[in-house]
């Protein structure tokens, strides 16, 4: 990666420049939300910053092949339109802006090497805040994870342009699973329980069909799981956008709930006042099928993420609250909460 990142736009050994910078922070942040025509996080992050009409004001970079979505027309929210594979266009795109929050995904091979032009882009445009696209399960998973090994790569270019520019900031927001994979089926709105969510894979529980496969540790125990609400994840990294300069960190965790996997169940029939038809996975059986499995997404894929939470270790499946801590003031939605609402 040496060599490869661009130096950061603004001198932070000029006085005059570091006061410049402060004054900026204390005024309209403008956050370049890259992705952000997706349904799920990017109309998230840009519905929670517009909850800050005075402090943020949120803007999405749209591909210039896509069609802007009709429901962020109605947001009324500014697409600038982009060409990942252009540096100079994302350079343009970016002026003005002070954090990129990117929820960009490319199945094509191209997820990071479209990220870190983006963040040489950010660099080269004067932005000081940037948050590659990780939003899933913790810093210790990545490297064990095939889908998600392009992240490592991106990761590390952000170290490495924290280190040629000190006053550069960049966090990885991490939540666990999506609490939106229980919504499946709702009986209250199943749109709004999904919130954008459009993978259907399931995974542990089948809500609807009141049936789940709990996959145990090498020791024969029930792991346990974080998980975040899709629109409390966005709630999260609009918060984080407003903590003063030099408050971001390479980690920023968030936790939803953390509960052992048949404590789901336990809630679920709570909730829907049935049994649910509970089988249990031992941690072999896991990787013996998982090994086997020759089709990367979406089947290995989750054989993979099934793997991790049998190896129940905080930094893969579960989440610290390192952004709770940080911003109290938002409160996400709980297990209970999410399917006392949806499935009532």
């Amino acid at each position: 990666m040496r060599g490869r990142l661009l130096s950061f736009g603004l001198n932070f050994t000029n006085p005059i420049s570091i006061k410049s910078q402060l004054c900026k922070l204390e005024k309209m942040i403008t956050i370049a939300i890259a992705g952000g025509t997706s349904l799920g996080l990017g109309r998230s992050i840009v519905r929670a910053a517009k909850s800050y009409p005075s402090q943020l004001q949120p803007i999405v970079l749209g591909r210039k092949s896509s069609q802007t979505p009709a429901w962020l027309e109605q947001e009324g929210v500014e697409v600038r339109k982009v060409d990942y594979a252009d540096e100079n266009s994302l350079v343009e795109a970016l002026k003005g802006v002070h954090t990129v929050l990117s929820v960009l995904l490319a199945k094509d091979g191209t997820w990071a090497s479209t990220q870190i032009s983006l963040l040489n882009a950010s660099l080269r445009a004067g932005v000081s805040r940037f948050a590659p696209a990780e939003w899933g399960c913790g810093t210790r998973a990545s490297a064990r994870i095939e889908m998600l090994a392009p992240t490592v790569e991106v990761m590390n270019a952000c170290r490495e342009a924290k280190e040629q520019n000190p006053g550069f900031e960049y966090a990885g927001f991490h939540l666990g699973l999506f609490m939106n994979y229980l919504g499946y089926g709702a009986r209250k709105g199943e749109e709004e329980a999904l919130n954008g969510l459009n993978d259907s894979w399931v995974f542990v529980w089948d809500v609807k069909g009141m049936k789940a496969a709990i996959p145990l540790t090498k020791e024969g125990k029930v792991p346990k799981v974080s998980m975040m609400e899709i629109g409390d994840a966005g709630k999260f990294a609009v918060a984080a956008c407003l903590l003063p300069k030099g408050q971001w960190q390479e980690d920023f965790s968030m936790v939803g709930d953390t509960v052992a996997l048949d404590e789901v169940v336990k809630i679920v029939e709570q909730v829907r006042g049935k049994k649910m038809d509970v089988t249990f996975r031992s941690y072999e059986q896991v990787v013996e099928e998982m090994d086997k499995e020759e089709i990367v997404y979406p089947n290995k894929f989750w054989g993979e993420l099934e793997e991790m939470q049998c190896r129940d270790l905080v930094g893969e499946g579960i989440m610290e609250p390192i952004l709770n801590n940080r911003c109290p003031d938002v409160k996400p939605m709980t297990v209970k909460d999410y399917v006392g609402k949806f499935w009532s």
